[in-house]
């Protein structure tokens, strides 16, 4: 025992000791770090609600339009105008796809139902006649669009946060938004839905299966997937950007006429 009153151990039997708790920690397996599907979902959750219920989106989607002919008119307009930021976002977005159609990253990159540019001017030209959107493209989808070749140049695993973002933002919530815009402006046989033809709501479980598993089975490390996250928030956030632009000062648009529906399941 010390002066202090502290009981010492033999060396031996002190080196002992330590070897025991070196074999315990080192018999405690390791967490197994979570699939890259399972953090996107959970790091962006927020992100991705603020995104959804941006005041745009709810009054352009969910809200009743009142003004009989005008109001409809009106609405029209707000909805060529999200077309066209959607058109220029994707159309970027594929004009980027041939630097990396041979990287390991194409399972997830080249989803055929992400490419929705033709069928956005497929909607395009029957709403309005003409196809040309950059011209009418916001700042902030500008920003997002710089962003996408920003990414492809420098870190191209950071595009799997913009696919993921699209699918969440589109491809999830087309089945519910075709039939709404067909029956708000009285379209039939597809005209002017195509965007929303991607997936049938039969068809989203599968397709959400096919997307995590794709997602999962990429080769990137711990850094890199906690980037991937990272750059998805900025993803969400980017798509807030724009519908608060083209809410601003958007007539028939205003917090007090809008209303929350729940984010759709996924």
């Amino acid at each position: 025992m010390s002066a202090t009153g502290t009981l010492r151990l033999p060396r031996t039997e002190q080196s002992a000791r330590v070897r025991r708790l070196s074999d315990a920690e080192a018999a405690t397996p390791a967490p197994v770090p979570a699939p890259l599907s399972v953090l996107l979902a959970e790091g962006t959750a927020k992100a991705r609600e603020q995104a959804e219920r941006s005041l745009f989106i709810q009054t352009l989607f969910f809200d009743a339009w009142e003004g009989g002919v005008y109001g409809q008119f009106v609405r029209a307009q707000h909805y060529v105008a999200w077309l066209r930021q959607l058109h220029f976002l994707y159309d970027t977005f594929e004009g980027l796809l041939p630097r990396v159609v041979d990287s390991p990253l194409t399972p997830v990159l080249l989803l055929p139902e992400l490419r929705r540019a033709a069928a956005l001017e497929s909607d395009l030209l029957y709403f309005c006649g003409e196809t040309r959107t950059d011209t009418f493209a916001c700042r902030e989808v500008r920003l997002h669009a710089q962003r996408l070749r920003e990414v492809a140049e420098d870190a191209p695993h950071l595009l799997v946060a913009h696919v993921y973002a699209r699918c969440m933002l589109d491809l999830f919530t087309a089945p519910a938004r075709g039939p709404r815009v067909a029956e708000a402006f009285e379209l039939e046989d597809g005209r002017g839905t195509r965007f929303y033809e991607a997936l049938t709501q039969g068809e989203l479980t599968a397709f959400r299966v096919r997307l995590d598993s794709r997602i999962d089975g990429l080769e990137l490390d711990e850094e890199e997937a906690l980037e991937v996250v990272q750059e998805a928030r900025m993803a969400f956030r980017l798509h807030a950007l724009v519908c608060d632009e083209l809410a601003r000062g958007a007539p028939g648009i205003s917090p007090r006429e809008s209303r929350q529906a729940p984010c759709p399941s996924r």
